[in-house]
C-alpha cells in the first residue's frame, strides 16, 4: 500500500473565539463546535491510503490475463505431442469442487497481485498419481526455507506441513534470490508506480480543489478576513469578463506558470499507463493504451500472436509445468489456437495450397480442424448417370 499526503488539504486554525458580550461580526462566524467538526473531517482526509491495484490500467491487465487463461482449454498430450483421445479429469476440472476457468482465473490473480501462488494435491488413485489439486492463495501458506541451501524445505498450510514438490507445489512468477516466495509484478517495477501514484495524486488535486493561476502579493500581514476580502474583490473584478483586475491594499497580482509536467499531464498519464501494462507482459494496445511505438494497424490474430510469444505465455508456463509433474503423461499445454486464429479467407488460401499439388493433406483433416466431421456417402452430391435422357 503506498500512502500519500495531501499537503494541499492542510486546515487552518479557527479564529479566536470572541469575548463575551463582544458584538458579533456582520458576516458571521460559525459556533466552534462546527469548526471543530470540520477541522476533524479534513484531518482525516490529509492522509488516504492509496492501492495501486486499483489503478484503471493495472484492473484491466490482470482481469485480461485472468480472463484469457480462464477460457482456455488445458490438454494433455501423448507421446506424439497430440492431443490424447481420452483427457484425465486432473485437467478437464483440477478442483471437483469448483469450474476449471475458476480454478485458473484465481491462481492467475495470485500470480499477478503476491507473484507466487500454490497448488494442493488433493485426491490420488491406487497407483499414487494425482486425480485432483486445489489452488492455494499466496498468503494461505507459509514456506520455510533450507538455511543452507535456500532451498524450499515446507510449506505449511492450515497447520499442517506439507512436502513440497509432492504434497504442495510453490509457483512463483518471479524470483531473484533465495529464500523469496516471488515477486509482486507492481514491486518489480517500483518507480513507475511511484510515478504514476505521483500523476494520480495531481489529477485528483486539481480536479478536486483546483490550481490556482495567479497568486496576490501584499507587502504586510493581514488582518483576519483581510485575504479573503482581497480574494472577492479580484473575483469580482474579473468575474469571467475579459477585464484587466484591479487590487489595492498594497496587493500585487503574480501568475504562476505550470510546469512542463502539469502542462502535459494527460500525455505523462498515458505514458505511465503503457508502462504499467508492460509491467504485467501485456501491450499496451490490448488495453486499449497508446503503446508510444510505431504500431498503426494490426489484426486481431497478429495482436494475440505477439502477445502469446511474449507475455502470455509466460504465465501458461508456470500452470503447464505443474501439471507436467502432475499427469502420467508428463505433457500437457493450453491450447492457444482459437487465440491466433487467422480469418476465413487466410485459413482457404492456406487450405488450397495444402491440397493441391503433391497434398499433404487430406479433405477430412481440413474438416476437421474447421468443426466438422468427415464427409459421409449421404453428405455427396448423387453422381448424375451418363444414360439419363437416353431413348429406350
Amino acid at each position: 500500500m503506498l500512502r500519500r499526503s495531501r499537503a494541499h488539504l492542510r486546515t487552518l486554525p479557527p479564529p479566536p473565539a470572541p469575548a463575551p458580550g463582544a458584538p458579533s461580526r456582520s458576516t458571521g462566524t460559525a459556533p466552534p463546535a462546527v469548526l471543530a467538526a470540520i477541522a476533524e473531517v479534513i484531518a482525516q482526509r490529509t492522509a488516504i491510503e492509496f492501492d495501486p491495484h486499483e489503478l484503471p490500467v493495472v484492473v484491466a491487465s490482470r482481469q485480461l490475463l485472468a480472463d484469457t487463461i480462464g477460457q482456455l482449454p488445458l490438454v494433455a498430450l501423448d507421446h506424439h505431442r497430440q492431443p490424447a483421445r481420452t483427457q484425465p479429469p486432473l485437467v478437464v476440472r483440477p478442483n471437483r469442487g469448483e469450474f476449471r476457468w475458476l480454478t485458473f482465473h484465481r491462481a492467475t490473480n495470485q500470480l499477478t497481485r503476491y507473484g507466487y501462488m500454490w497448488w494442493l494435491v488433493t485426491d490420488r488413485d491406487g497407483a499414487g498419481m494425482p486425480q485432483a489439486v486445489r489452488a492455494v492463495d499466496a498468503l494461505d501458506a507459509t514456506p520455510t526455507w533450507d538455511p543452507v541451501t535456500g532451498e524450499l524445505d515446507t510449506i505449511s498450510h492450515n497447520g499442517t506441513d506439507y512436502i513440497p514438490g509432492l504434497e504442495m507445489i510453490w509457483v512463483p512468477l518471479a524470483v531473484e534470490s533465495r529464500g523469496s516466495p516471488g515477486i509482486p509484478p507492481l514491486d518489480q517495477a517500483a518507480g513507475a508506480v511511484d510515478f504514476f501514484t505521483s500523476l494520480w495524486a495531481m489529477a485528483g488535486s486539481f480536479w478536486q480543489a483546483g490550481y490556482p493561476s495567479l497568486i496576490i502579493e501584499v507587502a504586510h500581514r493581514l488582518a483576519p478576513g483581510q485575504a479573503q476580502e482581497i480574494k472577492s474583490q479580484l473575483l469580482d473584478s474579473m468575474g469571467g469578463r475579459h477585464e484587466p483586475g484591479v487590487i489595492d491594499q498594497d496587493g500585487k497580482v503574480r501568475p504562476i506558470g505550470a510546469s512542463p509536467l502539469e502542462a502535459q499531464l494527460v500525455e505523462s498519464i498515458a505514458q505511465a499507463n503503457a508502462e504499467l501494462a508492460r509491467v504485467f507482459r501485456m501491450p499496451p494496445s490490448l488495453v486499449n493504451i497508446a503503446g508510444g511505438d510505431s504500431l498503426t494497424y494490426s489484426t486481431t490474430e497478429g495482436e494475440f500472436r505477439r502477445w502469446l510469444a511474449t507475455g502470455l505465455g509466460s504465465y501458461l508456463s508456470r500452470f503447464e509445468a505443474v501439471f507436467d509433474d502432475l499427469v502420467a503423461t508428463g505433457r500437457t499445454r493450453f491450447d492457444t489456437s482459437e487465440l491466433v486464429r487467422s480469418d476465413f479467407q487466410a485459413r482457404f488460401d492456406a487450405y488450397t495450397t495444402a491440397l493441391g499439388g503433391a497434398a499433404w493433406m487430406t479433405v477430412d483433416e481440413v474438416r476437421d480442424l474447421e468443426g466438422y466431421g468427415p464427409i459421409t456417402a449421404t453428405d455427396r452430391p448423387p453422381v448424375p448417370s451418363t444414360l439419363e435422357g437416353t431413348p429406350t
